[in-house]
């Protein structure tokens, strides 16, 4: 196989710990609009999905409130989204690919500029060569996006590989033809992701480890 160059980084669940956080924000807001409250992780693992609007339909979210709900979340998300931390060892990655000569990139679903505000916020966006989100709120698929990247960046798919922490992250990768390694400890549980058929790490230190262990193997 080809010497993996570069990597795609998911953002939420994957760098950004942004889980219970989540939760959170979701209790806050659903009261509103007369919608259960989530009371477990698991639960939520069992709702979670994407595109979001399929995971907002699995938590009661009708069509006739989909876009109060999506507005209502994304205020109250950022409200307080400076408190939300890193995983403890996403800065320790990043800087490991940095000096193994990677080129990193970040592919999220996320709205662009909130993305590069939170990216701002934790002094990393001087490690990644793109900051690629979507160009609305309502999280939908990033495929579209790391398609054209792919095909203007001079790095080909083969040398690339996809880390996140859902089933939409793989399905990503394996449309645009890039390998993948996820991690369970994001939006959704290791049993969910087994499914992908692609490796599976507790944390961001063992998906290193694979990736460059693949680099080397390869080279």
């Amino acid at each position: 196989m080809m010497k993996i160059q570069q990597v795609l980084w998911d953002w939420n669940g994957t760098l950004l710990d942004d889980l219970e956080y989540s939760i959170q924000v979701r209790n806050n807001i659903f009261p509103a609009f007369h919608l259960p409250l989530l009371d477990s992780v698991e639960e939520y693992h069992r709702q979670f999905t994407f595109p979001v609007r399929l995971y907002y339909e699995r938590a009661g979210v009708t069509d006739d409130i989909f876009d109060d709900v999506a507005h209502a979340w994304m205020a109250e998300y950022e409200r307080c989204m400076d408190t939300i931390p890193l995983h403890e060892d996403a800065s320790e990655t990043v800087e490991r690919f940095h000096q193994a000569g990677l080129r990193q990139t970040v592919l999220s679903a996320s709205e662009q500029t909130m993305l590069r505000r939170q990216l701002a916020l934790y002094g990393l966006n001087n490690r990644f060569d793109a900051i690629l989100g979507r160009g609305d709120i309502y999280a939908g698929s990033k495929e579209a996006i790391g398609r054209e990247y792919l095909q203007n960046c001079g790095i080909p798919a083969e040398a690339t590989v996809m880390i996140g922490d859902s089933l939409h992250d793989a399905e990503v990768a394996r449309a645009l033809g890039t390998r993948c390694v996820l991690v369970a400890r994001g939006h959704q549980s290791r049993e969910t992701l087994l499914e992908a058929g692609v490796p599976v790490m507790k944390s961001l230190r063992e998906a290193a480890d694979w990736v460059l262990e693949q680099k080397e193997m390869d080279g």
